[in-house]
């Protein structure tokens, strides 16, 4: 199933466009500048230019050595988590050994799917070993300096991927006061002391190699992202409805064990997870990827917590347990080939039929082409389909959602918050201006325009919305002067193809 779902589809499209932005990196360009605007902290992206360097080396796909690189840090994480798991239980049977392998695999290679290599699963995997490790200080058993060090280090590059999961952490760290031991000898030690000494070297990486991070990304994020997580906590509930049924299902069998009789890593795993939970509706997207470390900590917690029961009652596997574990693997396995149609041709990675293969059937290799639409998937992966170029920036209107939500008197006034209006001046000002100097860089021989405007096209992040892109793009003499060398070529689903007249 993990190879189905995960290794042999294609990337997805935000780890697609890190990989290409790290190419566009490796060639000089400077992060958050004009021609890479990426919106997350520069971590991501230095990871990502690890599978892109290797892949200008070895002509193997990036996305192809990207996920390579996940599973090989799967391993890695897997051997230091069970190096941990055999302090905590040294008489951890082969039975339960392998128990907890499948959970990891599903939790870790199943359940991301399409997301594997997000920044949400890159998260998950660096900060599992320090929750192994906080649960060592809880029972007040021993970590290896060097192994606490690395741990510590691993945590701090998870929390700078998605700095609002930095909840995890005070929640794993507020746990852990509650351990009978001395309180001072928790706070101050090694896994602690190397995040504190990682997390001001990356500080001090940003300043000198992604300036631009805190004067100008920051500021749009702040005044931006809001129109992104609009979703309620009752949707949001509704979006994730599997998160929390297993939040229910890990809470009702910690209960039903006893809380202070179960093992100190499903707790502390079960903490994080809580936890995960949380950030996920502060995010208020929605969104399948941003569920994933809740996901993984709570999957592993009720592997952890099934142990426990079996500890207890001194239960056995019968003799028929690798008969249906293998019934259930292959089930699995024909249901998943099955629904998900997979195609074992050539072309399987990619999948792509929106915009319709037919838009760029004329193109040459390399040529740019422009989208107008607030959905990345749309835009990034018929670049790496057809081996095009991104003729913007960024592959989606960063910061158009929240300009034309703050524009609309209809916007509930609880659903965005206070910018001035000098400010969202300068901010309209700045997507018009970034639009035009990316039609003057790549001077692109296709620009696709989303209809929003189209009652029966649904646009991302705009879904309760009929906006005219196009529109708001024109009002802008400079655009307007650009785009009248541009002529309408055809329509093809939700899209618009403008070709460039020669």
């Amino acid at each position: 199933m993990a190879a189905l779902l995960a290794l042999l589809p294609a990337a997805g499209h935000d780890q697609m466009w890190l990989l290409y932005a790290a190419r566009l990196m490796l060639h000089g360009a400077p992060l958050y500048g004009s021609q890479v605007f990426e919106t997350n902290p520069p971590l991501i992206v230095w990871l990502s230019t690890v599978p892109s360097a290797l892949s200008s080396l070895t002509s193997i796909p990036d996305t192809t050595l990207g996920k390579c690189f996940v599973v090989a840090l799967e391993v890695g994480i897997a051997a230091l988590c069970l190096r941990l798991l055999r302090i905590a239980r040294p008489t951890l049977t082969p039975a339960a050994g392998y128990a907890l392998a499948f959970a990891y695999v599903v939790a870790v290679a199943v359940m991301p799917a399409r997301d594997f290599g997000q920044r949400d699963h890159f998260l998950a995997l660096f900060l599992l070993p320090y929750l192994f490790a906080a649960a060592l200080r809880f029972e007040a058993r021993p970590v290896p300096r060097t192994l606490a060090f690395l741990i510590g280090t691993l945590a701090l590059l998870g929390v700078v991927l998605k700095p609002h999961q930095l909840l995890v952490v005070i929640s794993v760290e507020a746990f852990l006061l509650l351990a009978p031991a001395p309180r001072l000898q928790r706070i101050v030690r090694s896994e602690m002391q190397a995040m504190l000494v990682a997390g001001l070297l990356f500080l001090a990486a940003i300043r000198q190699f992604a300036p631009l991070y805190w004067s100008v990304i920051v500021p749009i994020e702040r005044d931006t992202y809001w129109a992104y997580g609009q979703r309620t906590h009752l949707e949001l509930f509704g979006d994730a409805i599997q998160l929390h049924l297993l939040a229910v299902a890990c809470i009702a069998l910690a209960v039903s064990l006893g809380w202070r009789s179960t093992s100190a890593i499903a707790r502390t795993l079960l903490v994080a997870g809580l936890a995960a939970t949380l950030a996920f509706h502060l995010q208020g997207t929605g969104w399948y990827y941003h569920q994933l470390p809740a996901l993984i900590f709570l999957s592993l917690a009720f592997a952890l917590l099934l142990l426990d029961l079996g500890d207890r009652r001194h239960g056995t596997f019968p003799r028929w347990t690798p008969v249906a574990a293998a019934g259930l693997a292959l089930l699995a396995l024909t249901l998943t080939t099955h629904f998900m149609n997979y195609p074992f041709t050539d072309a399987r990675s990619f999948p792509v039929d929106t915009p319709a293969p037919v838009l760029f059937a004329n193109l040459p290799h390399g040529a740019a082409v422009l989208t107008l639409s607030p959905t990345v998937d749309d835009t990034i992966q018929p670049i790496f389909k057809y081996h095009l170029t991104l003729g913007e920036r960024y592959p989606a209107l960063l910061m158009m959602p929240a300009l034309l939500r703050s524009e609309d008197p209809q916007t509930p006034a609880d659903r965005k918050p206070h910018i001035t209006p000098a400010r969202l001046a300068e901010l309209d000002r700045l997507q018009h201006q970034f639009m035009v100097e990316d039609l003057e860089r790549w001077h692109p021989a296709l620009i696709l325009v989303q209809r929003c405007q189209d009652p029966a096209v649904h646009c991302q992040v705009l879904e309760d919305r009929h906006d005219d892109l196009l529109a708001f793009f024109t009002r802008d003499p400079a655009f307007a002067a650009i785009f009248a060398h541009y002529h309408y070529e055809q329509r093809s689903g939700p899209y618009d193809a403008y070709t460039l007249t020669h």
